[in-house]
């Protein structure tokens, strides 16, 4: 059983790590698309201002691509963390069930255990009833004895 705990201890702590990775990943992708959205909004105000100056038409469509690249690129990240989110909810789930499993296991040992000293618990209780039981007969026989 000591085996099944320690394998079950093994992969409660993988999952851990595994989770924490993913969690990693998740906060960073997260962090990337902010600033992304940063950006398109600061080219998004420079694209006004350089309306209200008056800027050539070439350098209105230069900014309206690049908009529309960072736009393309905001929509892919925000899948990205959409499935990370995902896998993280995911490998949250298995980090409960392993823990679970560790549990259930220690707790089979424990009953183990308990049903063990129970049971030596009665061994015991037996011996000393036999050994009055004993005493008892002895003091019988030399009660007859002697009176």
């Amino acid at each position: 059983m000591d085996r099944l705990i320690e394998l079950a201890g093994r992969r409660s702590e993988e999952a851990l790590l595994a989770w924490r990775r993913l969690q990693a990943q998740c906060r960073e992708a997260t962090r990337k698309l902010s600033l992304l959205k940063q950006h398109h909004e600061r080219y998004r105000e420079r694209l006004g201002a350089a309306l209200r100056e008056g800027v050539p038409a070439t350098a209105v469509l230069a900014h309206l691509d690049f908009l529309k690249q960072i736009e393309e690129v905001v929509m892919r990240q925000e899948s990205d963390v959409g499935s990370l989110d995902a896998a993280c909810a995911r490998r949250w789930q298995q980090l409960i069930e392993a823990r679970r499993e560790q549990r259930m296991y220690e707790m089979v040992n424990a009953r183990a255990a308990i049903r063990a000293a129970q049971a030596e618990l009665c061994r015991r209780q037996a011996e000393v009833d036999e050994l009055l039981q004993r005493a008892l007969r002895f003091d019988e026989i030399w009660n007859c004895e002697y009176e």
